[in-house]
């Protein structure tokens, strides 16, 4: 009976690859939205942001940009590793199970039905933020490529949307590894030629140089000091590790395909390797062309990876065939985001409906998919509207306002927990 427990304990601690390729699929796919493969949000957090509710200075130099992708990654690291692993041990699969019992463990669990207000509310947030940005990218995207009104591809994003989200959980993960796939292939395509053209003919060596001479007047001028402009790199690099971090309750249901913390660390490690790298990429194309991406900015572009490609590698007829793969990296980006957003929210609510009526868990199964589908449509044609009419980037607006609040939601309550400790699971060593 020995040898067999102990052969049971040392399966138990194999290294589950189909389970890490789901989990960094999705990770991937929910962190790399269309505004990351368009480049305007690592250009807008790392390069020229405009200040932050009067706390941090507005700076438009990006001489700090090339490690600020790696502070977000050892942040994101350690965040997302002990929120699956608590997930994983306390068996909370929805964000709300999850943060009443985050929270119950510590100051007598007096924080624990605040921090799920105040998550919901930020959550839902985003969930509508994405799915408008989905609509909006990609909309534009369709009708720039076929010719259709704005209005009809928008229709046509909402159905393809809609059709993804409404067979539950199951389907939203082969997708995440089938759009995972897309988006990894486009930008590979698109950023390691014009990588490898930029570090060669020495475009980022010089904008870098143009970095520094703004990094230089800027100190000589007495807007800041050397200290000061490093300190509110961290600071951004923080904000958007935040940011990302407020999307826990798209893939925290996930936690539930881990049977081991071998599989768990190598999951979440490559996922955040996988993210920083073409984050890192991203934003070693952007720096080598920072001037050129800086007058774009000025003029209102959103689209910095068009200009990335325009001043890059290659002929016209390679160069037309970069900015299709990028309209489509961008299409399957901001999908991709939106559906495990809106998966999350649909296994939240429905977990908590099945509790609150104590309804039989074979009946919940058999209807759930249908009570998705009807919550999935009711969200899609809000934010349907909220695209159609404009809203979207006044609502996006406030998007830096999550990574404040997930700092007293998510980030001080995982260190806690983390020196608390807590017990692992028998199964799951």
């Amino acid at each position: 009976m020995e040898n067999g427990r102990n052969g049971n304990k040392a399966g138990d601690k194999e290294i589950e690859w189909k389970t890490v390729v789901v989990f960094v699929s999705i990770a991937f796919s929910s962190q790399c939205g269309g505004g990351f493969a368009a480049g305007s949000t690592p250009w807008s957090y790392f390069f020229a942001n405009t200040g932050f509710y009067g706390i941090l200075p507005k700076v438009t130099q990006p001489y700090f940009c090339l490690f600020m992708p790696l502070v977000v990654a050892a942040i994101n690291c350690f965040m997302i590793y002990f929120f699956m692993k608590f997930a994983m041990d306390f068996r909370t699969f929805d964000y709300g199970s999850f943060l009443g019992a985050y929270g119950a463990r510590f100051l007598g669990g007096k924080l624990a039905k605040p921090m799920q207000i105040v998550y919901e509310f930020n959550f839902n947030w985003l969930l509508i933020v994405c799915m408008a940005l989905a609509y909006s990218s990609s909309g534009s995207a369709l009708a720039e490529i076929s010719g259709m009104p704005y209005l009809v591809t928008t229709f046509v994003v909402g159905i393809i949307m809609f059709m993804l989200c409404m067979k539950g959980s199951d389907l939203v993960r082969k997708n995440a590894v089938f759009m995972s796939a897309v988006i990894f292939i486009t930008l590979v395509v698109i950023h390691v030629p014009n990588m490898i053209y930029n570090l060669a003919n020495g475009n980022l060596r010089n904008e870098m140089q143009v970095m520094s001479d703004s990094l230089n007047q800027g100190i000589s001028s007495g807007a800041g000091s050397f200290l000061k402009y490093l300190l509110t790199a961290f600071c951004w690099a923080y904000i958007f590790s935040g940011q990302n971090l407020g999307g826990f309750g798209a893939y925290v249901n996930h936690a539930q395909l881990f049977t081991n913390k071998r599989t768990l660390r190598l999951a979440v490690v490559l996922s955040v390797i996988l993210n920083w790298v073409f984050l890192e990429m991203t934003v070693v194309n952007l720096a080598a062309n920072y001037s050129g991406v800086f007058e774009g900015w000025k003029a209102g572009k959103a689209v910095y990876t068009i200009l990335v490609v325009e001043n890059g590698v290659g002929a016209s007829a390679f160069k037309a065939v970069l900015l299709t793969l990028i309209t489509v990296s961008i299409f399957f980006a901001t999908i991709s985001t939106a559906i495990n957003y809106a998966q999350g929210f649909n296994d939240r609510v429905l977990n908590w409906y099945q509790e609150k009526i104590s309804e039989n868990p074979e009946v919940s199964v058999v209807k759930r998919n249908k009570r998705g589908a009807m919550l999935t449509l009711f969200y899609i044609i809000l934010t349907w509207g909220v695209s159609q009419v404009g809203l979207t980037s006044l609502v996006s607006k406030g998007l830096t306002l999550v990574s404040y609040i997930n700092l007293f939601t998510l980030i001080l309550p995982t260190i806690v927990n983390v020196i608390i400790g807590w017990q692992d699971r028998a199964d799951s060593i």
